[in-house]
């Protein structure tokens, strides 16, 4: 369901299950297929997980993209075919570059999986460029010290991807895109928004928020209309996480795999399969 404001228009999403765990969809939509580069975005959580339990995502292959993984509380392992493997941490930020194709697996970390706890993060597939679509694969991870933050009254804003106020995510990207996670503590803040020249929506993630004072309700996905620099409200102990960047042109979407023509996708989907990725 999409509603409209004079600023935005609200997304509900809808819900998918990724390894039996139920994962709210906010793109791609019926009314939103992309906001600017950014072709997928879950929420996932929060979850309780006992001790014992945990995520285990079998090893898969993606093409053409690269994904996002953001956890406000929780952890995953993530391991893939170019020899990576780290802890994703709350606070950290995954980036895998697919390129031409990369296989990975994702599952809960033995230690946290021993302990048990609240999972609760965001998964974001970016597109390509199409000159970097076959581009050769790779794997970032930046420790939660080592994203930049800036106060913006009460509200602190993590830059987990891209530039803002003269800050730069360590998180080298291929095209201009930004993910800005915004939080309060005991206090309510107003955060203004400038106007950008890229597509741009707020996923308001925990407690209360707003948009020029329009309530949008937690889980909820704004999608800013294009030149729109709405105030960006906060109540205390409240999360939002900003995202957007420059339209890269139509992609198209089938499992795991994304592509800028219909016969980039064709060939993928066949070279993958073949590989049994």
């Amino acid at each position: 369901m999409m509603t409209g404001r004079r600023h935005h228009v609200v997304v509900g999403g809808y819900d998918v299950y990724e390894a039996g765990h139920p994962v709210r969809r906010l793109l791609p939509s019926r009314e939103v297929s992309m906001v600017g580069p950014v072709v997928l975005l879950d929420h996932f959580g929060p979850a309780r997980l006992a001790p014992g339990q945990g995520v285990v995502i079998a090893a898969h292959g993606h093409a053409h993209l690269a994904t996002l993984t953001y956890f406000f509380s929780g952890a995953s392992l993530h391991e893939d075919d170019l020899g990576s493997r780290a802890v994703v941490e709350a606070g950290a930020v995954a980036w895998m570059h697919a390129g031409s194709g990369i296989v990975h697996s994702e599952r809960t970390p033995e230690e946290w999986r021993a302990r048990g706890g609240v999972g609760h993060g965001i998964q974001a597939w970016v597109a390509l460029p199409e000159e970097l679509e076959m581009s050769a694969p790779s794997f970032q991870l930046a420790r939660p010290h080592e994203i930049p933050e800036l106060a913006s009254g009460s509200a602190i804003l993590r830059l987990l991807v891209g530039e803002m106020g003269g800050a730069r995510s360590p998180i080298e990207t291929c095209s201009p895109v930004s993910f800005v996670e915004a939080r309060t503590g005991g206090t309510a803040a107003e955060v203004p928004l400038e106007a950008t020249h890229g597509a741009r929506a707020i996923l308001f993630v925990q407690g209360s928020g707003a948009l020029d004072g329009v309530v949008v309700d937690t889980g909820s996905f704004a999608v800013l209309r294009d030149g729109a620099a709405p105030v960006l409200n906060l109540a205390p102990h409240s999360i939002a996480v900003m995202v957007g960047g420059l339209y890269l042109g139509r992609r198209y979407l089938e499992g795991n795999f994304i592509a800028s023509t219909e016969a980039r996708l064709d060939a993928t989907l066949l070279r993958m399969r073949a590989s049994g990725s």
